[in-house]
């Protein structure tokens, strides 16, 4: 899976640790001494480049303004054993500005790690608005906010919020919590391990994925080409959701779409109920196919829907209250039929659960 690979690059990447400016000592509540210093830098960046900055202990903060230059200050914590080992730790934590052919990098000389001492570093940067952002974290969070340009984002231990953005999202975390709102344009890409993943307002979105292994997945308000949404374990909503393809599954929880406009749509659990209700002007020729494995399937058609319809539970009642010409011999758990002449389809299969089809 990705997020093993990233881990295991990750452990490679802890080896940065970060940054300059006043000191300030104290002795925390375990056996460590403790000394901050911060630093101030600029860099000027044309608009369109990259910046690229990674920490391996701390968050990462990036804003877009109407400047031309890049505006960054860096939060050094250090520890030791003693006040003096700390203090000397922080002065010896050097940053600067390094040139890359599509943009700039942040980089940190550090001194070795050594037992019973780290330094951790937080940046808070401004940069042009027309700026692509590449940001890791090895543990902390990261915030991307009003930025036109290609942003990726990836942290082993951290949340990462993105807002703001005009141009692809590409966001990963290995544990914490994934929140995007106000994107438009290019590709959305949202996963976590564990954590919830949610997305308000995207629109001209070519594709938009959104997944976690444990935790909830929520979009509201998204246009995309095609949208996929999973969880390994978490409901599953979509509201107010226009593509050409939707794909919505979970594997343990419910699935609940409201306000659906799409060509193509599945809608999946495997232990969990399923509820999907299309807007009333979505198209009438739409290909549906929903499924729970334990669970039942409510699902309220485009006012226009008209195609072929088949309805089975295995175990649980099976209703249709749109007038239906039906094949074959009625069944309490199962319906067969065409609604009036369209290209549309509906298939509905639920193993334990009643089905309601309006």
């Amino acid at each position: 899976m990705w997020w093993k690979r990233w881990i295991g690059q990750t452990v490679v990447f802890v080896a940065v640790m970060l940054l300059v400016g006043s000191c300030n000592t104290s002795v925390d509540d375990t056996f460590r001494a403790r000394a901050e210093r911060t630093i101030e830098l600029d860099y000027a960046l044309g608009s369109g480049s990259t910046l690229a900055v990674s920490t391996t202990s701390g968050s990462i903060q990036v804003t877009g303004r109407q400047i031309s230059d890049v505006h960054a200050v860096a939060t050094i914590v250090a520890r030791g054993a003693t006040r003096e080992q700390a203090r000397e730790l922080a002065e010896q934590v050097t940053v600067r500005f390094e040139r890359t052919d599509n943009g700039v990098q942040i980089k940190v000389d550090r001194p070795a790690p050594a037992n019973r001492r780290s330094v951790s570093v937080s940046y808070e940067i401004t940069v042009p608005r027309q700026t692509d952002i590449d940001g890791d974290s090895a543990s902390g969070g990261i915030s991307l906010t009003d930025l036109i340009g290609n942003v990726h984002g990836r942290t082993a231990s951290g949340s990462i919020t993105a807002s703001g953005i005009t141009g692809s999202v590409h966001l990963q975390s290995a544990s914490g919590s994934i929140r995007c709102e106000r994107i438009d344009r290019g590709d959305i890409h949202l996963e976590t391990t564990s954590g919830s993943v949610r997305l308000t307002d995207a629109s001209t979105i070519a594709t938009c994925q959104m997944g976690t292994a444990s935790g909830p997945v929520t979009g509201q308000r998204i246009e995309a080409a095609s949208i996929r949404m999973n969880s390994g374990s978490g409901v599953v909503t979509a509201n107010d959701a226009r593509a050409e393809v939707i794909n919505l599954r979970s594997a343990s929880g419910k699935v609940a779409a409201k306000d659906i406009s799409c060509e193509r749509i599945q809608a999946e659990s495997t232990s969990g109920d399923v509820s999907v209700a299309f807007s009333p002007d979505a198209p009438g020729d739409v290909a549906a196919g929903m499924k729970s494995g334990s669970g039942g399937v409510t699902v309220v058609m485009p006012r226009s829907f008209a195609g072929q319809v088949d309805l089975r539970a295995t175990s649980g009642s099976v209703r249709m209250s749109q007038p239906i010409t039906v094949q074959g011999r009625p069944a309490k758990n199962q319906i067969s039929g065409t609604v009036g002449s369209g290209a549309g389809s509906l298939l509905v299969r639920s193993g334990s659960g009643a089905i309601r089809v309006r």
